[in-house]
């Protein structure tokens, strides 16, 4: 059949080379910092560069934070009771 797909990865399993990547590159970096040589480099950093650097990590352990628009115009909407008494020429104060 065209345009079934019969084979392969099934869609939400997840690709293997990448999650054995993502482990070997977690270990290191458990390691690096464990040794205490992650803050040995961090601390030999001039104060702009360490700014910097650690401007990138913080991507990695927080959200981004993104601007929004927010519409604040306000459109009254008039109950039936409201409207019927307009078009009886009522007002608020002679219910």
């Amino acid at each position: 059949m065209k345009g079934k797909k019969t084979g392969g990865r099934q869609k939400g399993t997840p690709n293997k080379s990448t999650s054995t990547i993502r482990e070997a590159i977690a270990a290191q970096w458990q390691r690096y910092q464990e040794s205490g040589q992650f803050q040995e480099d961090i601390d030999a950093l001039d104060p702009a560069t360490r700014a910097s650097v650690m401007e990138k990590f913080a991507q990695y352990v927080s959200p981004k934070m993104k601007s929004m628009d927010v519409d604040v115009s306000h459109r009254a909407s008039l109950t039936i009771e409201d409207r019927l008494r307009q078009l009886c020429g009522e007002t608020d104060g002679d219910s």
